[in-house]
């Protein structure tokens, strides 16, 4: 259970949010909704205790899984943990069965009676984990994990040398294991495929805890929540039903606050008028005036609040210089993780202005061979070759390009030689004009998202690579994204689960993960592409 009273956040001057007071208790299951920036990941940080009120209280009981938008590496128990280890050690069979694994490994260096006295402590250990129910959970942890889409090889895999997406799921899997009393979620099918997101919508919606979740996915709020708080101006207000009736109610109430406004408005106006009128008349007539005068004064502090509709994002990516034919092209690529073999023999050529999609399941390779284009990553076999007067802009997923302490001004000074009121401009495009002295680290996942775009907008390639651009962003900003790839000249390569995006954008061509097929792109294949 959470019960938050009178909170008060902010970031840097910002007030995010001021005198919110509301609960989370044992059956709701809750959808935190609001525009990107407008507070909610930093609403969610204080909830779990990662960060602080500047007033209010929140109060705790019971134990409480949040689930962060970020794919930083978690502090791990062990450097060398697995993805089942970590899922395991949010119960305590966790750490029983790495002493079970140690002890195990020390008989193999033992001999005489302390050879007998490590194989009773061995047997001990097992006995107990067996008696605590440890195989049983053991099996539910891998159930879990590869419904969120964790396969058996990804289970052996250390933690450490995962993709931002796998650790995600790691964590998914490692909260939904860790038998919590509260849910706090933060995009938690971010990086899932299609049978992943439906088996979690269905795992939530019948979740007996309190859950609060942040989602821009609109069938998980639809079918997964039974009420909304809407975070918006620093305020939160609370509706019943799904997202979808929010959206009613929302206009509904909007309607209602226009209404009881134009009336107070016209009350004022028709006691200013008699105000003026009886003034300059008797004395009788103007104590009733003063008496007006009065009434106004305390209907102007009451006033209905009629909040403006939000800035609208505007990203336009310049029209490009233009490149050879053929700007980019990839030859015999292999690439290995160990004993994984990722994807061997990928090659194609990417033509000027062409739109050209990676699809792939997960683990598939798609972003491994995006960030070997972009020269990230370097590829055991094959190369990458550009063309004539190619240059790359490479988004990625996981934000790496943003670093921890600069600020967002910082970061764009960095990217293009454009003069500080330039670079302003272009920050309120993105809605990023009031962080410009923030520490990007900071930001929340949509926002990092905006800067990580403003930035690829002010460096002006030619050839765009696009790693899950809509991650993390609100309805709004992605019809901007949208609007803007969809009157770019350049050359783009992407990768995207988003299928209506991917729908509206139409590409030209597919490669096919991990085999490096290359087929021109049409209706059949968005099938695929959710299950990427």
């Amino acid at each position: 259970m959470l019960i938050a009273r009178d909170l008060r956040i902010e970031v840097g001057t910002k007030t995010l949010l001021d005198g919110a007071s509301f609960s989370v208790q044992s059956g709701d299951r809750i959808g935190l909704v609001g525009r990107n920036g407008a507070g909610k990941t930093s609403l969610m940080k204080v909830l779990n205790g990662t960060g602080q009120p500047l007033e209010g209280t929140v109060l705790r009981s019971g134990r409480i899984g949040y689930f962060s938008q970020e794919a930083a590496l978690p502090d791990l128990e062990h450097a060398d943990a697995t993805a089942l280890e970590r899922i395991l050690m949010a119960r305590e069979i966790g750490a029983m069965q790495r002493r079970i694994e140690e002890a195990r490994h020390r008989l193999e260096s033992l001999t005489g009676e302390a050879r007998d006295r490590g194989i009773r402590r061995f047997s001990r250990l097992h006995d107990e984990f067996e008696a605590k129910g440890g195989f049983i959970a053991e099996a539910e942890a891998k159930r879990i994990a590869a419904n969120v889409g964790i396969g058996n090889t990804e289970l052996t895999q250390p933690v450490a040398t995962m993709s931002g997406g796998q650790r995600r799921r790691v964590e998914l899997a490692r909260i939904l294991f860790a038998e919590t009393d509260v849910l706090l979620l933060d995009e938690p099918t971010n990086h899932l495929d299609l049978d992943a997101k439906a088996w979690l919508i269905e795992y939530l919606s019948t979740y007996g805890g309190g859950m609060l979740v942040i989602s821009h996915d609109l069938p998980l709020l639809d079918e997964a929540i039974t009420s909304v708080l809407a975070l918006e101006h620093g305020e939160i207000e609370a509706y019943r039903g799904n997202y979808s009736n929010y959206l009613v109610e929302k206009d509904r109430r909007r309607e209602h606050r226009a209404r009881e406004r134009r009336h107070q408005d016209q009350t004022i106006a028709r006691l200013e008028e008699n105000i003026r009128r009886f003034k300059g008349t008797t004395e009788k007539m103007a104590k009733v005036a003063r008496a007006m005068e009065t009434r106004v004064d305390r209907m102007r502090r009451e006033l209905v609040e009629i909040q403006k509709s939000g800035k609208k994002v505007k990203v336009a990516f310049p029209q490009p210089e233009p490149s050879g034919r053929v700007p980019l092209a990839a030859t015999g690529l292999a690439k290995a993780f160990g004993d994984n073999v990722v994807f061997v023999d990928v090659e194609f050529a990417v033509e000027r202005g062409e739109r050209m999609l990676l699809i792939g399941l997960n683990g598939a390779g798609k972003t491994t061979l995006l960030r070997i284009l972009a020269g990230e990553e370097t590829a055991d076999l094959g190369e990458v070759s550009l063309g004539h007067n190619a240059t790359l802009g490479y988004y990625a997923q996981e934000h790496e390009q943003i670093r921890s302490g600069v600020t967002v001004f910082d970061h764009m000074r960095q990217t293009a030689r454009l003069p500080d009121q330039t670079i302003r401009t272009m920050l309120g495009h993105f809605l990023l004009a009031d962080k410009v002295d923030q520490d990007a680290a900071t930001l929340s996942g949509g926002e990092k998202t905006k800067l990580a775009l403003v930035m690829l907008v002010a460096s002006r390639p030619n050839v765009l690579l696009l790693d899950e651009p809509t991650n993390n962003l609100d309805p709004q900003a992605k019809e901007a994204l949208l609007d803007a790839l969809s009157i770019y000249e350049g050359t783009i390569v992407m990768v995207s689960h988003d299928t209506d995006f991917v729908a509206l954008l139409m590409p030209d061509r597919a490669v096919l993960m991990p085999d490096g097929e290359m087929r021109f792109f049409d209706e059949k294949l968005l099938d695929l592409v959710a299950l990427a």
